[in-house]
């Protein structure tokens, strides 16, 4: 039976399962792992030192994120992610040492900033991973809307369970589950196959690093993606440290209510990427990442008419949920105009703004509850957020028209078959340059002995192929020809002619040959049938 549209990436290939299972256990341990140094920066010196936590916290890992979210482009992206997963796991330990051993705050703090750095390096490599891994552009989007529901459980879940554990045994406690689920997330990603290296030409350490700065430099409406999407983070980064004083101040509750409060966004965002991931599959998302950011700050900002749990609750969970439906269609968006060789290094810029906004909204929350009342601290940065958001509308749509789908000719191209074992943004990216020829019966398409420019698929037609005069092979819709002499820069080898009208799919030679060696697979299955073909000719 098939899976409903935002589920069908656990239909998938075994690969993509594991790595969202993975990535699952690494939102647990960041989001739980986050609330128990804030709740424990918060028993030690108030809501002050929660901010100043807060900010300790993150500022390295927003400023650091796009040098190592950069490992991606870097090697095996299979293997980077692991080798993310054991880096988080290592700050998960060292963390919880420097609580066993009853260290300074200070040293608590200085810890948990290190392990933080490290979970800078993941979601820039794992939504960079998901495109090697999808089955399809339909595929990736389920994956992506799979991967913010998990993102967002987790930040429901996350700080739930550190509350309660933090009240009933401790900080360390929740550092020791989070080290052990770590774990997990390493051995669910072993022996992946996704993705090579960039070539070994390119730039290296912090030129390489700022390659993703630079792609973004002067490009308007992606800088304002971006902005975009830090208003999610704005919002979290503010609440972890309004939240907790909201849940003392004015609604009477403990750590537990301090967590249901700041978690409350997450299961608002489960639901919202469910919806998402459905609704990111059309041509232009641009409304959508918009839309999801305008409600979440009105939601956020009505949060001050409020004084009791439960509706607290629901009106968070509808700001989470606009968050989800923000990050799942902005992502999105972004894989469908980035260059996939600098794809990690973009998705860390954009990892470090989220970073950089959460410690913002987090700085920005003391300055706020000294200025305004507990509850009405939440007015001026919901309506900032949404204001925000409106103003950058204009400039993401143009992302939209960048971004256009081709899906008859990427149908088209994976019918060739070492086209089809290309990565789904790839073959996207080949059908976006390709062009349409209309080429009348009797029209000799290519001549023997003539260099060749193109490659050329059949979508409606016939054709006739001729090797030195005798006809050898017939050609009908959805077969492709003209690979020999693009792989083996040797002149045409054979004469073909259209036997009908014939609509043709033409791919340029350099844009072919990126393509195809730029894939290990799609290269030798291409080399294969080429000799194949060649061998043919001969007999």
């Amino acid at each position: 039976m098939a899976l409903p549209a935002t589920f069908q990436a656990l239909g998938s290939r075994r690969g993509l399962r594991r790595v969202l299972a993975g990535f699952v256990a690494f939102t647990l341990v960041q989001w739980s792992s986050w609330m128990a140094v804030i709740l424990y920066a918060f028993e030690e010196g108030g809501p002050g030192l929660a901010a100043v936590a807060s900010v300790v916290l993150l500022l390295p890992a927003a400023l650091f994120s796009p040098m190592i979210g950069g490992i991606g482009d870097r090697m095996r992206r299979g293997l980077a992610l692991v080798l993310a997963y054991v880096a988080v796991t290592f700050g998960a330990a060292l963390t919880l040492a420097a609580l066993l051993l009853h260290l300074p705050v200070w040293a608590v703090l200085t810890a948990g900033s290190l392990f933080m750095l490290t979970v800078s390096g993941v979601r820039p490599v794992h939504f960079s991973v998901l495109p090697n891994l999808a089955g399809g552009p339909e595929e990736l989007v389920s994956a992506n809307a799979m991967s913010a529901a998990a993102d967002e459980f987790a930040e429901f879940l996350g700080p739930v369970l550190a509350g309660l554990l933090f009240a009933l045994v401790g900080a360390w406690f929740v550092l020791a589950v989070a080290t052990a689920l770590g774990l997990v997330a390493v051995v669910l990603c072993l022996r992946l196959d996704a993705g090579s290296p960039s070539s070994e030409d390119e730039a290296e350490g912090w030129r390489a690093a700022l390659e993703g700065l630079a792609a973004l430099r002067g490009d308007g409406p992606a800088l304002a993606l971006l902005i975009v999407l830090t208003i999610d983070f704005i919002l979290a980064g503010a609440l972890g440290v309004i939240g907790v004083s909201f849940a003392e101040d004015i609604l009477g509750q403990g750590e537990t209510g301090a967590g249901l409060v700041v978690g409350s966004m997450g299961i608002g965002g489960v639901i919202g990427a469910v919806f998402a991931g459905g609704l990111s599959r059309r041509p232009a998302v641009a409304a959508l990442v918009v839309g999801g950011a305008v409600m979440s700050g009105v939601a956020y900002a009505v949060v001050a008419g409020l004084a009791s749990l439960l509706p607290v609750m629901v009106l968070l969970a509808v700001v989470g949920a606009g968050g989800a439906i923000t990050l799942v269609s902005g992502r999105t968006l972004l894989q469908r105009t980035t260059d996939d060789r600098i794809l990690t290094r973009v998705f860390a810029v954009q990892e470090s703004t989220a970073f950089l906004a959460t410690a913002f909204g987090a700085a920005l929350a003391p300055l706020l509850l000294r200025r305004f009342d507990v509850e009405q601290a939440f007015v001026p940065v919901g309506v900032g957020a949404a204001v925000l958001a409106l103003a950058c509308l204009l400039l993401i749509r143009h992302l939209d028209e960048r971004a256009v789908l081709h899906p008859i000719e990427v149908a088209l191209l994976r019918r060739v078959s070492f086209l089809g074992v290309l990565p789904p943004y790839e073959l996207e990216r080949l059908a976006a340059r390709a062009t349409w020829r209309e080429v009348e019966a009797g029209t000799v398409v290519v001549r023997q002995g003539d260099p060749g420019y193109e490659f050329f698929m059949i979508g409606e037609g016939e054709l006739d192929v001729t090797i030195d005069g005798q006809a050898r092979q017939h050609l009908a819709a959805g077969a492709g020809f003209g690979e020999i002499a693009l792989l083996h820069s040797v002149p045409r080898t054979a004469t073909v002619t259209a036997r009908t009208d014939t609509s043709l799919l033409v791919v340029r030679s350099e844009d072919f040959l990126a393509a195809v060696t730029g894939s290990e697979d799609g290269q030798a299955l291409a080399r294969d049938v080429a000799a194949a073909q060649l061998e043919r000719d001969r007999s």
